[in-house]
């Protein structure tokens, strides 16, 4: 157990409950409640912003991804700071000067209709539900290296996802916006100076960057599972070879001793961790190297990927929601200034922590170190892991201290923005709107915070059933490839509906409801027949192993929502009586839109005067 460590993570977490509390008194009503009052200046929604967006995925999950594939593991980093120019260029002063609160009330707004609201509401809470499980994901694990032992009689992973989740809905609950805006800032400064600090004690122990990526690159790449023993002696039918034959090859004497030594016991339910091969799959005849792509996707997942991280961001309800807390599009166009900045500086750092990863565990186990993460062939079992392993190898208890809060601060910003996105979504866009439109301040703010709560308990039990049915065996680097799917959902729900509500005046309510419905409805289809075919339900072969074979949907699913949205919207021909002035709101600047305003007000005064 790191006792520093953790002292430094129950700081981390008391000083956000204190700044929870301190935000009480702001949360009075729900413009208070979901969007801070509409008060929150450029620089500091930038930093808010950051730390939403900074997820588990960012922190672990990249440097993680890096140090299990390579090349393809940059890609993350590379789409992950790249999403925001879609935002920047598209969306975010747009989406502001619209104004109302969230995504479905710009649907509603843009086409007038129930219809659109409450689809949109549905894939606000399924993409909010596809990016929450990585960070209960990143709290189990984390929880896990960092304390080792669980409580109240549950095992360390459970731990970790129960605190967190309880923490979250606590700080949410009583701070609502402006208090989750609040630690967002300082978690997002916290975990860039944490992973700022890995690197500088990288180099500091003697890391060159070109050296280390030519080392990693002499020999292919090694995968590590943690297999039973059954599935170690499966032979696969096409080969005739079992997963043991294949670690006899990789891995040492010594290790590979252990593993029989495991395998002849025979437990049913033991995990034994091994050290595999890898196969290219974009040049099957060729060894899969740490510098090329090919280790974790063929050619349709190579574009799917960065397709997805890109348009992803702006799909994201969370990120979307923090936009309308600035105090005006001209704001919201700074903030994604700033915030280009700080993610740009995190995703170059992020990279060289994983390859610096590779060279130091590697070294450090060789040496006779041990670590408190499982290991095998001196490479961890589990990828994610990476950042708090390195930094206790070159910072010790303290730098281990730093990572670990780093990677709860990261997990807590943007839960709390999930939280408060999936609560806006339940009680302004359905309870306000439907239930009990004429429900006071407060019973608005409670229904909130209940929802809060809801939310909270569901994406607990998601976290939970991650390892118990297999995921994080089936995948290496699980927490990136998770967030991954939530932007592929979000690029394929939403960022169709957006980029034609905002930029065609052609859109009908009938074509965006149909794109939004066929983009998620597509994009969560794919995603489930690729796990189902990575846990071995699903074959293949056929349309269905062909669909199943995409680890990202994205380079399908989005076009498809578009062109359902363009043949529908010509079909249909049915545009909103108040096309011109929803255009005159969008686009339309200060001036105009004031001038249009008086204008209006005139006439209408003239009608009085009848």
């Amino acid at each position: 157990m790191n006792t520093i460590a953790i002292i430094l993570v129950v700081g981390l977490i008391l000083f956000t409950i204190a700044l929870s509390i301190f935000s009480r008194r702001f949360t009075r009503t729900t413009a208070d409640f979901y969007l801070a009052g509409r008060k929150v200046g450029s620089f500091s929604n930038a930093s808010a912003i950051s730390g939403d967006y900074l997820s588990a995925a960012s922190f672990l999950g990249v440097a993680g991804a890096v140090y299990a594939s390579g090349l393809d593991g940059v890609w993350y980093a590379a789409g992950f700071a790249g999403g925001f120019m879609v935002v920047v260029l598209f969306i975010a002063s747009a989406l502001r000067r619209f104004g109302e609160y969230t995504v479905a009330d710009f649907a509603f707004g843009r086409f007038g209709s129930n219809r659109v609201r409450l689809i949109t509401v549905l894939a606000v809470l399924l993409t909010s539900l596809f990016y929450m499980a990585p960070q209960m994901f990143g709290a189990g694990t984390t929880w896990a290296v960092l304390v080792g032992r669980g409580i109240f009689g549950m095992d360390p992973y459970t731990s970790g996802v129960v605190v967190v989740t309880a923490i979250m809905a606590f700080y949410v609950v009583v701070g609502g916006m402006k208090g989750t805006t609040l630690n967002q800032i300082f978690q997002f400064w916290w975990l860039w100076f944490a992973m700022l600090l890995v690197v500088i004690f990288a180099f500091g122990n003697g890391f060159s960057y070109p050296k280390a990526l030519a080392e990693a690159s002499k020999a292919p790449i090694v995968n590590t599972k943690a297999l039973t023993a059954k599935e170690l002696t499966t032979a696969d039918p096409k080969t005739g070879k079992t997963p043991l034959d294949s670690a006899e090859k990789i891995m040492t004497a010594e290790e590979f001793a252990k593993v029989e030594a495991a395998v002849a016991v025979n437990d049913p339910k033991a995990k034994i961790p091994v050290a595999l091969g890898s196969k290219n799959k974009l040049h099957t005849l060729r060894d899969q190297l740490f510098a090329e792509p090919g280790h974790r996707y063929n050619a349709f997942d190579q574009f799917s990927m960065v397709l997805a991280l890109v348009l992803g961001t702006a799909g994201l309800p969370h990120i979307l929601n923090r936009y309308y807390t600035n105090p005006s599009g001209a704001a919201a166009r700074r903030s994604t200034f700033w915030v280009l900045i700080f993610i740009g500086t995190f995703y170059i750092l992020a990279p060289i922590a994983g390859l610096a990863g590779l060279g130091f565990i590697k070294e450090y186990i060789a040496g006779g170190g041990t670590v408190a993460a499982t290991t095998v062939n001196g490479l961890l079992v589990k990828p994610d892991q990476v950042m708090p392993t390195l930094g206790s190898i070159l910072g010790g208890q303290w730098l281990m201290g730093v990572v670990a809060a780093g990677a709860f601060a990261a997990m807590f910003s943007t839960i709390g923005g999930l939280l408060i996105a999936a609560a806006s979504a339940v009680g302004h866009d359905v309870y306000e709107k439907y239930i009990n439109p004429n429900a006071t301040e407060a019973k608005r703010v409670f229904v909130g915070k209940a929802s809060v709560l809801a939310f909270a308990l569901l994406a607990m039990l998601i976290g939970l059933a991650i390892p118990k049915y297999g995921l994080d065996q089936a995948y290496p680097a699980l927490i990136a490839m998770m967030v991954t799917w939530a932007f592929s959902v979000g690029a394929s729900a939403f960022v169709p509906m957006l980029l034609t509500g905002i930029w065609w005046k052609g859109t009908t309510e009938r074509g965006a409801t149909a794109g939004i419905t066929v983009g998620l409805s597509s994009a969560i289809a794919i995603i489930f027949l690729n796990i189902l075919q990575q846990l071995g339900t699903v074959g293949k072969e056929g349309i269905l192993g062909f669909f199943g074979a995409l680890t990202f949907p994205v380079l399908f699913t989005f076009p498809l929502g578009l062109l359902t949205i363009i043949i529908v919207s010509k079909i249909d021909g049915q545009l909103p009586k108040n096309v011109d002035e929803i255009w005159m709101r969008i686009h339309g600047t200060a001036n105009e839109r004031h001038e249009k305003q008086h204008g209006l007000d005139k006439v209408g005064g003239m009608f009085a005067k009848k």
